[in-house]
Formats: structure tokens, C-alpha cells, sequence
């Protein structure tokens, strides 16, 4: 027995030698991992570090050679954001300082050859400078090439509008390959920008993509195949829809549509706001379905009661607070009733002598000016509907212009002086109540001075004549 007991002492011995050897194995292979650990941690540190900022500052400067106002829209906090720099004299410069917080798409727009010419603009550093010169046939970018990457990657005019492929096949494979072949062009390009750079350009063209393959005429597409293609691009954006949060860009609302669009043409049921819950739900309660909806709300007139509870579920507290909804509804003051504003004679005219009316029952204003070319391509569209309810409507138009001279010059061409008029002080207690920071823009008041929209659909809209007539039989 004693025996048997000093071969097991002897044979535990063994083991714990064994053991203590694997143990010093086990805590040097440890060391190795955490360290390794640390490096891993650091370098993810170091990735996280390049794609994230505090906040952009934003410089942009205009060399007037023509007197002018020059202008750039973009989205901020996912709303409707335009702002404009006035050069009121030949040959001097002027700046504007924007703060934001996310990397913003700025797009300017201009004529030529009687034709839109979209520019697109990234902003994506921490101080970045655009600059441009101004003259009267367009506004030429002369900053860094880096913030006007997108004007080379895509030479897209027409983003906004419907598309009807001939062949939706063919549609589909001609995007799918300029998509990656500007995915190649600035993974060549890539050495030039910072990750954070990089990134945000991806994520615009990813945007840009699935924006114009949804931006398209569902009922005129009969292919099975196509739609099981769309079905497929559909999921893809759903797994990465919280690329909408990440930068500002108009394509970022107009995704949002075109998304809820396509569900309806599934579903078989066009109220779009009986499709929301259809919407992945990582994007409720973001940014960017908050400033989709409140732009919703705050347009369309025809929303039942139900319509609007229900979307605001999807919304934020912290953005229903914030909502410019506050203008809906209410009577204008008698501050801004009597203050002027100048006729097409140059003559002061109180407000509320131009809104006044003898039979009509609603007044539309058009706030809009020369150099807005969106303005200019809706004047067609406001004399057809001006001309179809002169009876029951009164139509006004208000121009921003600073320069009073090209104003009434443009008038006398273009349109007729009467029931225009124009405000060019900025400071203007109807320029302030309304926040005008994006043109055109239209409002609508009933006879009583009362707020209907403070921006109603434009002319050219599909739902213009809809909405107008609903109106009008509730008045």
C-alpha cells in the first residue's frame, strides 16, 4: 500500500510539472493575445477616429464679376435647406460661414442652353472651403477638387424626376455599371482622402443608386423578373437604410418616398401612410424619417386626422417640438399685416391691401426670385392655374430679389406687373415669421388672413389641382 501511495505522489508530481509547464503555455500564449488585442484595439480606435467629427465648418465664397445672388440647397437635419450670398456690386468678393454636423451634398443649379445644369458639392472636412465666381451666365466652382468629386462621378440633370425606362432590364444593368464604375474611379482615387473623405463619398453614390432605381413609373412595369430584381435591391437597402443618417443629401428624402412608393405598388395600396409600418425599423425614429414625415405633414393638406396620428408615431418628441408647424392656423399679426412691401412700380403697398380680397376665397403667394431657376420653371404652371381659378383664387407673387432693377427688367419680359411685388430686405417681418431659407416656396391663406400652408405644393405638382380643389370646397 505504501508502495501504490509514493507511485501516485509521484505520478501526481509528474502532472503538476506537466501542468505547471502548460500553465507558463497558457499565460504566455495569453500575453501575446492581449497584446495583440491592444494593437487590434488600437487600430480600430484609429479607423473609428478617421470616420468620426465633432462638427463641419463651412466657408463659402463668391467673387462677384456680375451683380447677383448666388445660391446652394442642400438637406440639413433631413429638411429643405437653401441659403444664397447677394453681390450687390461688380468685382468684390463675398463669404457665408455654415456650422454643420454631418458631411452635406450642397447642389447649385443654373441654365444653360436654356437646359437645368446640376452641380453637386460635398462637404466632408472639418474646415472646408468652397469657392465659386459669379457671373450672369452661371456660376463657375474654382475651389478643391475634392468637394467637387461628384460633378465627375455623375452628370445627372434629372434626378428628380419620374423615370419611364422603355426597357426597365436595360435600366437597371446601365445604373448597376455606372454605380460600379464610380466605385472603381474613387477606390483609384482613394489614396487622395482621408477614410472619413471616402466614406461619405460611398455613401452618396450608394444613395444616389437606390434613389434613381426606385425613382421610376412602378405601374408601367409588367416584368416579373424586373420586379424580383427590384425585390432584391429592396432588401439591400433595407439592410443598410441607416446609411440616410450618416450625411445630408436631398436623395435622402426622395429614397424615403421612392421606398414607401414601391411598397405600395406591392401592396397594392397607394396611401403611402398605410405602408410606413413596411419600412425597416431601424430607421424609425431617426433623423431621417423624422424630417421626411414633418415635411409630409406640413405639405399635404388633404391628411385626415388618423393620416397624422399615425405618423407622428413614427416621429421623435425632441423633432415634433421643433416642427415649423407653429405658422398653420393662425391669423397673420397686424405687424406683418401692416408692414410694406414695394409694387411692380416700386410703390409701398401694405400686406394686408395685397392680400385682401372682393370675392375669392383663398390667396396663393409665390415667394420666388430671378435667379432661382426652379422658380423660372414654374411659371408656366402658376399661369395655367392662375388662368383656371382666377374666380376663386387670388394669386400673388413676391419676389426676394436684391437687385429691384433686374427685377422689374425681367417683369417687363417675362411676365405681367400686376399682383407682383417684391421684399428685398431679409429682415422683413414676412421673411421672418415664415423662415423663408429655401425658394420657391409657396403659401396659402384663406380670406380671414388664416394660414393654410406655409408650403403649399408647387404648380407643377401632381397633387396641386387635388389639394387646391379640396380646399376650396372646405371654404
Amino acid at each position: 500500500m505504501e508502495l501504490d501511495a509514493l507511485m501516485i505522489v509521484v505520478a501526481m508530481d509528474m502532472d503538476i510539472k506537466k501542468y505547471r509547464k502548460s500553465l507558463l503555455l497558457f499565460l504566455l500564449l495569453l500575453l501575446v493575445f492581449v497584446n495583440c488585442q491592444k494593437k487590434d484595439t488600437k487600430n480600430i480606435n484609429k479607423v473609428e477616429n478617421a470616420l468620426r467629427i465633432d462638427t463641419l465648418n463651412l466657408i463659402t465664397n463668391v467673387s462677384f464679376y456680375d451683380t447677383g445672388t448666388f445660391a446652394l440647397n442642400t438637406l440639413v437635419n433631413h429638411r429643405n435647406f437653401n441659403f444664397s450670398i447677394s453681390g450687390t456690386k461688380k468685382n468684390v468678393k463675398e463669404s457665408k460661414e455654415i456650422t454643420l454636423t454631418k458631411p452635406t451634398v450642397f447642389e447649385s443649379y443654373a441654365l444653360v442652353n436654356g437646359k437645368t445644369r446640376v452641380q453637386r458639392y460635398l462637404v466632408f472636412s472639418k474646415n472646408d472651403t468652397l469657392t465659386f465666381e459669379f457671373r450672369k451666365n452661371g456660376s463657375v466652382y474654382t475651389g478643391n477638387k475634392k468637394n467637387a468629386i461628384l460633378n465627375t462621378l455623375i452628370s445627372d440633370n434629372t434626378i428628380y424626376s419620374i423615370e419611364e425606362p422603355d426597357n426597365s432590364v436595360n435600366y437597371i444593368q446601365s445604373l448597376k455599371k455606372k454605380y460600379d464604375n464610380n466605385l472603381a474611379i474613387i477606390k483609384q482615387d482613394s489614396i487622395n482622402y482621408t477614410d472619413f473623405q471616402y466614406k461619405a463619398i460611398n455613401d452618396y453614390l450608394e444613395i444616389y443608386f437606390y434613389n434613381k432605381l426606385f425613382n421610376v413609373d412602378f405601374s408601367k412595369i409588367t416584368n416579373q423578373n424586373v420586379i424580383e430584381e427590384l425585390d432584391k435591391y429592396f432588401d439591400i437597402v433595407n439592410n443598410n437604410i441607416l446609411i440616410l443618417n450618416r450625411l445630408n443629401a436631398v436623395q435622402n428624402k426622395s429614397l424615403i418616398i421612392n421606398l414607401l412608393r414601391y411598397i405600395s405598388f406591392k401592396n397594392k395600396n397607394h396611401h403611402l401612410i398605410d405602408n410606413l409600418q413596411f419600412l425597416d425599423k431601424k430607421l424609425f425614429k431617426t433623423e431621417a424619417l423624422d424630417g421626411f414625415l414633418l415635411d409630409y405633414m406640413e405639405n399635404d393638406n388633404t391628411l385626415s386626422k388618423n393620416d397624422i396620428d399615425i405618423m407622428k408615431k413614427y416621429i421623435r418628441e425632441s423633432s415634433l417640438k421643433k416642427a415649423t408647424e407653429k405658422s398653420k392656423g393662425k391669423v397673420l399679426s397686424k405687424n406683418i399685416l401692416n408692414s410694406t412691401i414695394k409694387d411692380a412700380k416700386l410703390n409701398e403697398v401694405a400686406i394686408k391691401n395685397i392680400l385682401s380680397v372682393k370675392h375669392e376665397k383663398l390667396i396663393l403667394v409665390d415667394l420666388w426670385a430671378t435667379w432661382c431657376v426652379p422658380c423660372l420653371k414654374e411659371i408656366p404652371n402658376w399661369k395655367i392655374a392662375q388662368k383656371k381659378y382666377s374666380d376663386k383664387i387670388k394669386f400673388i407673387r413676391i419676389s426676394i430679389d436684391n437687385d429691384q432693377k433686374k427685377w422689374s427688367v425681367f417683369l417687363k419680359k417675362d411676365i405681367n406687373d400686376e399682383s407682383n411685388y417684391i421684399i428685398s430686405n431679409s429682415s422683413h417681418p414676412f421673411i421672418k415669421y415664415f423662415e423663408i431659407s429655401s425658394i420657391p416656396r409657396f403659401l396659402l391663406f384663406n380670406n380671414k388672413f388664416e394660414v393654410i400652408s406655409d408650403d403649399f405644393d408647387r404648380p407643377s405638382d401632381n397633387n396641386f389641382d387635388i389639394k387646391l380643389k379640396a380646399i376650396l370646397d372646405e371654404n
